[in-house]
């Protein structure tokens, strides 16, 4: 008997047969198979779809794994870290979205990161010269960003057990309040949707004026 199978067994503590029954990888296994147009999910290629996508998803994610952890103390503390890595990829995805549709073609270096502190400075940058330095929510709206940047700073923290240099993160030893984390994240989510409407309609004006 394979070695693995056989602690499988063990672990799920029942007869070999039931064990074969559960699922296990075979030869002619594919992840990526399509079936049906109208039932599978797509993946697609064009940056602009995904940059309208994946924020939106990254969020929704998230918000389905606290509603998990809300409901079901066992899987409590195992899906806090994927919904808070989440969580933070749609903060730095919003950002980079509108730095990347209203930047006005600006290069900056470095290029790509991930600091939400950096990605936000472009941002604050963009707000300030379209007008929108007095924008309601603006300032809650940096103190949630640079919040979510000290617990996180590299996008690595809520992905691996330790830094690069094998130490733990800083963040960590300390409970969240779930129902908080996601009534405050809808409300960040609500304000960058608002930025980017805000910042098209003036784009829209403006082409309409030439």
């Amino acid at each position: 008997m394979s070695t693995f199978i056989a602690a499988n067994i063990m672990r799920n503590d029942s007869p070999e047969s039931e064990a074969f029954e559960s699922p296990w990888p075979k030869d002619d296994d594919r992840l990526f198979l399509e079936s049906a147009w109208a039932y599978d999910a797509h993946v697609v290629i064009d940056p602009g779809e995904r940059f309208y996508r994946m924020p939106k998803g990254y969020k929704r994610a998230a918000d389905i794994l606290i509603e998990q952890a809300a409901s079901n103390l066992a899987d409590r503390s195992n899906v806090i870290y994927a919904a808070l890595f989440c969580y933070r990829q749609s903060i730095e995805l919003y950002l980079k979205k509108i730095i990347d549709m209203f930047g006005d073609g600006k290069v900056y270096s470095p290029k790509n990161t991930h600091k939400l502190s950096i990605l936000w400075e472009r941002f604050g940058c963009i707000v300030n010269e379209r007008g929108g330095s007095e924008s309601i929510g603006l300032n809650a709206a940096q103190k949630l960003v640079a919040e979510m940047h000290e617990a996180d700073q590299q996008s690595d923290g809520f992905r691996f057990p330790t830094t690069r240099d094998n130490e733990p993160f800083a963040f960590g030893d300390r409970g969240i309040d779930l129902e908080n984390l996601r009534r405050v994240m809808q409300g960040l989510d609500n304000f960058f949707e608002c930025a980017y409407e805000y910042f098209s309609i003036q784009d829209d004006f403006a082409s309409e004026a030439r």
